[in-house]
């Protein structure tokens, strides 16, 4: 966590404790020469990403730029790969070039949320002219990442295709903390619809990844009732926030949780096979398809297990659409993979238990 400032206001930010605070090249170098002798001596791991975060990171831009330059200088003996996230506000000339110039040693991904309208919806500000050119030269098989609000969901579809149509990608996901409605997942739905059908139309087009993933609903037993752990906090990747202290992944810091409400990662049994298990989701039929995040679910439900019930329709409606548009896409090819098969199939079992559900009249959890 190279700074706790940042310079938007997003209206999904769930950084609820924003400041101006900032690490130091003394301490990050610290850190980054700890994690690469315990990974030099670990026969788990080979390499390091050193992911930049904020806030917004590039506010703190001098420290990442000496943080690589010491890197390629040899800085440690592991192969390494830097990373920020940022919403791309804040590259000026001389940040870019510097960037052209070590695009191999660091990526960057940039948050984008749609057309102009939808960017000032989310963030509060005209400070949406972002160059996305600029991403797409440098790291073109880069992602943007839309962040689908409330306020934006009804101009999903547009957003997305405004996005694609000028050549480039982008992943999408559902705001965290909103107050979602049987109504929105209706609007979910038809929205995903929209896209499904214009990607079976114009197949040059990337199928946004919310339609893209595996339905895994067909295996109903209740005796498979883990829920996956699968994100690595406090397993594949730890969090030094801006004064050395350690977090199993960034949303259990100070910037999230509160100077007095953050929690350590030696406090939590990371590889607990039932830290992620939600009673409540144990028998659904969507429980391996359905997300979840010990980090958000603690923030807004103090419990790492407990998931936002409010998201179980918009889940059943992405499933939906999902399976719909796999099925209907694999029947429009001349010959398909082995992938594309086994996607297929997934996808038709799966839909022969959705058909049976229906938004608007289902209660999670969903049980057939």
């Amino acid at each position: 966590m190279v700074t706790h400032a940042c310079n938007l206001n997003c209206s999904y930010c769930y950084e609820s404790h924003k400041r101006n605070a900032y690490m130091t090249f003394e301490l990050a170098k610290q850190i980054i020469l700890k994690e690469a002798t315990m990974i030099a001596q670990s026969e788990r791991f080979e390499e390091i990403q050193v992911d930049f975060m904020g806030g917004e990171p590039l506010m703190n831009f001098p420290l990442i730029q000496q943080i690589v330059e010491w890197l390629k200088n040899g800085g440690i003996d592991i192969p390494w790969i830097c990373f920020a996230s940022t919403n791309a506000t804040l590259l000026t000339n001389d940040i870019k070039e510097w960037l052209r110039k070590n695009k191999k040693y660091i990526v960057l991904g940039a948050s984008y949320d749609g057309t102009g309208n939808m960017q000032a919806k989310n963030r509060g500000t005209d400070q949406f002219d972002i160059d996305l050119d600029f991403f797409h030269e440098l790291w073109p098989d880069q992602t943007f990442q839309m962040t689908i609000s409330k306020e934006t969901l009804p101009f999903l579809a547009e957003g997305v295709l405004y996005v694609q149509r000028k050549g480039y990608e982008l992943n999408a996901s559902l705001a965290q903390g909103v107050d979602w409605t049987n109504d929105d997942a209706k609007l979910y739905r038809q929205q995903l619809s929209i896209l499904k059908d214009e990607y079976l139309k114009d197949t040059s087009l990337r199928p946004l990844n919310r339609l893209t993933r595996f339905v895994d609903v067909f295996n109903l037993a209740p005796s498979e009732r883990r829920q996956i752990h699968g994100c690595g906090s406090g397993l594949n990747m730890v969090t030094y926030d801006v004064d050395g202290r350690r977090y199993g992944c960034h949303m259990f810091t100070p910037i999230v949780l509160g100077e007095n409400s953050a929690i350590g990662v030696d406090a939590v049994e990371w590889d607990k096979p039932d830290l992620m298990a939600d009673k409540f989701c144990e028998t659904c039929v969507l429980r391996r398809f359905c997300p979840t995040c010990p980090g958000f679910n603690y923030k807004y439900r103090g419990d790492f297990a407990k998931r936002d019930q409010r998201w179980c329709p918009l889940v059943l409606a992405e499933a939906m659409t999902a399976c719909e548009f796999q099925v209907e896409r694999i029947a429009m090819m001349e010959s398909i993979s082995s992938e594309d098969a086994e996607h297929a199939q997934t996808a038709i079992r799966a839909y022969d238990v959705l058909k049976q559900l229906d938004i608007e009249k289902s209660l999670s959890p969903y049980v057939i």
